[in-house]
């Protein structure tokens, strides 16, 4: 009997789970779209972490749409300085490695593009659940990301091998992208920086 309480206690709390990612991710296209997408996907991904965050911190039960809300009117000119910025560079190294492949073809320098390319991807990985969990300068978020991300290098592979797989489940299951991708994407992804975060402060207050 107890173990039968037990697996409808894990459907119950699967059940919830699902509902609570589902509309969070309503949420987070709901105001990306609010701000014109690119106004608004910065802040709405900083909303979406900051929500998963406070689960991760045993607070499950928030009410998920006043900390959104909260959330993405507080941090909306940060975020989009940071979201700008961020887009700026992804473009601007897009451009630059088109080039190195189309026009330059030097297998040295396009292997260090590739490389600060992938430095930079591993950054931003860490970025917002850096930025929802710390209060730092501006310049300080993304020196501390790319730091947590070379201090905890297998939650960092951790958090790349999820990518890859849910990007693998997507293209069979593109349901769960519609209904639920973003927050789906961000669950491993804020886990894994939260157990690197973690880490790294008990190692210092040791």
């Amino acid at each position: 009997m107890s173990l039968f309480n037990g697996f409808l206690r894990w459907i119950y709390d699967f059940g919830n789970w699902l509902y609570k990612v589902m509309y969070l991710h309503i949420l987070w296209v709901a105001f990306t779209l609010l701000g014109l997408i690119v106004f608004g996907v910065s802040p709405a991904t900083t909303a979406l972490y900051t929500v998963m965050h406070k689960w991760y911190e045993k607070d499950f039960d928030i009410p998920i749409f006043k900390n959104f809300y909260a959330v993405y009117k507080q941090h909306f000119k940060t975020s989009n300085a940071f979201g700008i910025l961020f887009m700026s560079i992804g473009a601007f190294m897009y451009i630059d490695i088109a080039i190195s492949k189309n026009y330059i073809q030097s297998f040295y320098f396009h292997a260090l593009l590739l490389f600060i390319g992938s430095l930079y991807v591993i950054m931003l990985l860490y970025f917002y659940p850096v930025f929802v969990r710390y209060n730092l300068k501006f310049h300080q978020y993304i020196k501390q990301s790319f730091l947590i991300a070379l201090a905890r290098p297998l939650e960092t592979i951790a958090m790349i091998i999820s990518i890859i797989l849910l990007l693998y489940v997507f293209y069979f299951l593109p349901i769960l992208l519609v209904f639920a991708g973003s927050s789906i994407i961000a669950t491993p992804i804020m886990w894994f920086a939260h157990q690197a975060c973690l880490q790294i402060e008990n190692k210092q207050m040791s």
